[in-house]
């Protein structure tokens, strides 16, 4: 709108209508916010990425955002909350923040300053209420400022948590906000990512909310979203974090380029770096199982079996009861190393074997190389007297693969070779988060946290060497 332009009645009730439908509308041609570079309040003018997340949010209901810095989304979420405050009478808005000054600052300096900046059609007749910590409109609603410990006896209409990764007590926080969501109420976590806390409540609300696993709607904000950074200035975001650290963790923690470079744990004392992942790393979403595919309920299928192509499964077994870890296999193709298809869940190892053996019967009579652990054994077992599959010999030329000290430094030797070298590619987000996790003094994930699907991938990969000289014996046995 003109801003220099007195609108007639009929005009004010038409913009107020706009923005009364419209949240997107009614930050860009009426909010505005403070720019600290220029130390001045300035419109905002909405990037492509803050009017897209906006739709998002408006349309959802829990949503995560996973960001860079300095993207503007704690302006974003609080104009938010004062468009609901204004056109949803009656609206609670609870501001959360690490301290309660931080949360104050954000009601008391930031949402009244962009009240303060709206034309007096589409302010409230009065403000009741105003303090630090509360602040209300004549048309009933209210916008609290919290840190994550309080708030615990009030529902919201709409709840933001600012920098959700860095709160200590974000537990907390999301019990007592239980009520909200459950009574219909908005609830948005905002957060650049913190890399000193690899298995976070926040982390593992976006991670489930990738894979389908809860009700929340993932968004991920790279750090190019910001539309004046280049390709430049992040190669000496790079430079600068290399010379000073010997690692890019803190680049993927501030400015991260995917949200598996901001999820992944810090690199200097994991086996495989993240850098070598991240380039073996596409992300796919299985959808419904295809044709001739055995009718597994975890099975994720990447890829269905090709004619003529090799395949071959990794397999760690485990004991299968509710508290044991899951049990994992992955296929992969023998020659290009593409992951395939994977399977992991609470499994008893006869049916695990079964299972192994229906999806490699499937994949053209893939080879398998599963774990001999103790509920390894049982599954060897099983595919000897049960399954057609060829069972492989490890590197102490036993069925299957001991991983003891010696057999797991081979494995995860070779894995790091085959992503250094670029000589697999991955399409499970839960697998990259844990390959990215194996730690290099143990070579197993960090305490409390799983490796099942990280030693499936291990095991596939060498399993695709064996299989490739029982292939080539098998030729030359048949030309000789």
């Amino acid at each position: 709108m003109d801003a220099g332009r007195q609108l007639t009645p009929e005009e004010q009730g038409r913009e107020w209508a706009r923005c009364e439908a419209s949240p997107i509308y009614f930050i860009r041609e009426y909010c505005w916010i403070l720019n600290v570079n220029e130390e001045a309040w300035v419109p905002f003018d909405l990037w492509p990425a803050q009017a897209w997340s906006l739709a998002q949010m408006h349309r959802n209901r829990q949503v995560v955002i996973l960001k860079a810095r300095q993207l503007g989304f704690t302006w974003l979420t609080l104009c938010y909350s004062l468009w609901m405050m204004l056109f949803r009478a009656t609206a609670a808005v609870g501001i959360f923040s690490r301290i309660e000054t931080d949360a104050q600052e954000l009601l008391d300096v930031r949402i009244k300053g962009i009240y303060e900046r709206l034309p007096g059609f589409l302010q409230a007749r009065a403000v009741v209420a105003d303090n630090k910590s509360r602040w209300e409109l004549s048309n009933g609603s209210v916008a609290m400022a919290f840190a994550t410990t309080g708030g615990r006896q009030y529902t919201f209409s709409l709840v933001m948590v600012d920098e959700a990764d860095h709160q200590p007590d974000l537990n907390k926080l999301m019990l007592a906000a239980k009520p909200t969501v459950d009574a219909g109420g908005r609830m948005v976590l905002l957060s650049s990512v913190n890399k000193s806390a690899p298995e976070s409540q926040f982390k593992q609300i976006y991670r489930a909310a990738k894979l389908g696993q809860n009700s929340w709607h993932p968004i991920f904000l790279p750090w190019h979203a910001r539309p004046e950074r280049t390709q430049e200035w992040y190669l000496i975001q790079q430079r600068d974090a290399l010379a000073a650290t010997g690692s890019l963790d803190d680049v993927h923690q501030e400015y991260p380029a995917t949200d598996t470079e901001a999820l992944a744990p810090r690199s200097l004392d994991k086996r495989i770096p993240g850098m070598w992942i991240e380039q073996c790393y596409e992300e796919r979403t299985p959808g419904d199982l295809p044709d001739g595919a055995p009718a597994l309920d975890q099975l994720a299928v990447y890829t269905p079996p090709q004619p003529e192509r090799l395949y071959v499964i990794g397999a760690d077994p485990a004991e299968g009861n509710p508290n044991s870890d899951d049990s994992a296999f992955a296929v992969l193709d023998v020659e290009s190393g593409d992951e395939v298809a994977m399977l992991a869940g609470k499994y008893e190892p006869s049916t695990f074997a079964a299972h192994i053996d229906a999806v490699g019967r499937w994949y053209n009579g893939a080879a398998v190389m599963p774990e001999r652990n103790n509920h390894g054994h049982a599954v060897i077992l099983w595919l000897r007297e049960h399954s057609r599959l060829a069972v492989l010999a490890g590197h102490d030329n036993k069925l299957g693969w001991n991983s003891n000290a010696l057999g797991k430094s081979i494995m995860y030797n070779d894995l790091a070779d085959a992503f250094r070298n670029e000589d697999v590619t991955l399409h499970s987000f839960a697998t990259y988060q844990q390959i990215a996790s194996i730690e290099g003094s143990t070579l197993r994930a960090p305490e409390g946290q799983m490796d099942d699907r990280a030693d499936a991938f291990a095991l596939a990969n060498v399993g695709r060497a064996t299989a490739r000289s029982r292939v080539n014996r098998t030729a030359r046995s048949r030309q000789g």
